[in-house]
């Protein structure tokens, strides 16, 4: 499939993400416990990364099944679409009873993931290309990297 290498590439990177999610195991917030909003950031970062990693594999697949770039990146996008509709909508009501919606980077996280959800809904309906498929990519990916930082963030303003 064409762009291949670019799809194989954001799945490592989404690996590579992942992995740090470690790091925030080691460190310790103000206060010596995660705040539970904290806590779900740190699920996030993981699922975040392990889906953005699956779903850049998603449109090789189904070019090997239909054997036609723009339908397998139309069928690809639709199917990620529905999934990250379903998985921001489940994520912000977590995020809204843990109480995770009173920060900065929380009012970001709630733009970013349904961005990319509209941007996967508008690729499989309209656009069909595979930069925006990417784009909403790298975009999904950004939850998982600022759920990161702010993790980080607020274990290291106690220091």
């Amino acid at each position: 499939m064409p762009g291949e290498p670019l799809l194989l590439q954001i799945a490592a990177i989404a690996a590579v993400i992942a992995g740090f999610t470690a790091v925030t195991a080691t460190l310790v917030p103000p206060g010596g416990s995660w705040h539970p909003a904290m806590r779900l950031r740190q699920r996030a970062i993981v699922s975040t990364s392990f889906n953005v990693m699956f779903e850049a594999l998603a449109p090789s697949i189904a070019f090997a099944w239909l054997g036609d770039t723009e339908a397998a990146l139309a069928l690809a996008s639709a199917g990620v679409a529905a999934y990250a509709t379903v998985i921001v909508t489940w994520r912000g009501r977590q995020f809204l009873r843990a109480g995770g919606n009173r920060t900065r980077t929380a009012v970001l996280l709630f733009t970013l993931g349904p961005s990319a959800a509209l941007l996967f809904w508008a690729n499989a309906l309209v656009f069909r290309s595979l930069a925006v498929y990417a784009l909403a990519l790298c975009i999904q990916l950004s939850v998982a990297v600022v759920s990161f930082y702010s993790l980080v963030s607020v274990a290291q303003s106690d220091s």
